[in-house]
């Protein structure tokens, strides 16, 4: 299993292993200090919490990570597919949307938050970069994950073959069901392998499954498939440990997919 669950300072998060140089983890709601019903490590300062907790909690993660102090630097997601590229440290955060945050400098924790859309983490050991990528339906039709790794390329000399992916928790193909407003553009721009990706689930609906989306997304991109790890949990069918936002009729937290240059 190349996912580890550990527990820091009262803080819940699965940790990618086999990462040299890095760290990558995907933090779940176990821990922290929200109360309901973002109880209890909730990450997402947009999500409706009280600010104050929010900080609290990136701070017991930053702390589980031996970085007490740290910022972990996000960015405003729209459900898009543009792409942030970290050069300074001190750098404020951006004013434009993004889905997606990379980086080559070292200790400083970048990611992306989800409560049911796939969030993705890169790693390129050869060039000492990283990626947190949120890849909901409209990112994903997108290729948000593929375009990633063509902009790891072209900002820091990464060569797909060489990268480690990670499909974090997300709500699975048991759960997500989708109609034609996200049918019709799957279609559109993933024709080559949009019937895999979806099951029939009643007249003009169906399910999606955006883990082997994602996967042959970052197949085409170049990656080698034995380099692309899914976590494959549920976040709708496990509320006890995830959030998710269908489950919890939009009125959810946020877990945070983190990863960060040793």
């Amino acid at each position: 299993m190349p996912f580890v669950f550990n527990e820091i300072n009262g803080a819940g998060f699965y940790e990618v292993s086999g990462w040299e140089g890095a760290r990558g983890i995907f933090t779940t709601r176990r821990g922290g200090v929200s109360q309901h019903p973002f109880d209890s490590l909730n990450m997402g300062s947009g999500s409706g919490d009280d600010p104050g907790n929010v900080r609290k909690n990136r701070e017991l993660i930053t702390s589980a990570l031996g970085m007490p102090g740290a910022r972990i630097k996000t960015v405003t997601q729209v459900h898009g597919d543009d792409i942030y590229v970290l050069r300074e440290p001190d750098a404020a955060r951006p004013h434009n949307g993004y889905d997606a945050i990379m980086t080559d400098l070292r200790r400083v924790p970048i990611g992306v938050l989800t409560a049911d859309c796939a969030p993705i983490l890169l790693y390129d050991p050869k060039r000492a970069a990283i990626a947190a990528v949120h890849a909901g339906w409209a990112g994903t039709v997108k290729g948000i994950a593929g375009k990633a790794v063509s902009e790891m390329g072209n900002h820091f000399g990464s060569r797909p073959e060489n990268l480690f992916a990670s499909i974090g928790p997300s709500i699975g193909p048991c759960c997500y069901e989708i109609d034609s407003k996200v049918f019709d553009p799957l279609e559109r721009y993933m024709p080559d392998y949009a019937a895999e990706l979806v099951t029939d689930s009643r007249p003009e609906h169906w399910f999606l499954d955006l883990w082997k989306a994602n996967r042959r997304i970052l197949e085409r991109a170049g990656m080698r498939s034995e380099r692309i790890y899914v976590f494959g949990v549920c976040t709708a069918c496990n509320p006890e440990k995830f959030y998710s936002h269908r489950k919890s009729g939009g009125r959810a937290g946020r877990m945070m997919a983190l990863a960060v240059l040793l």
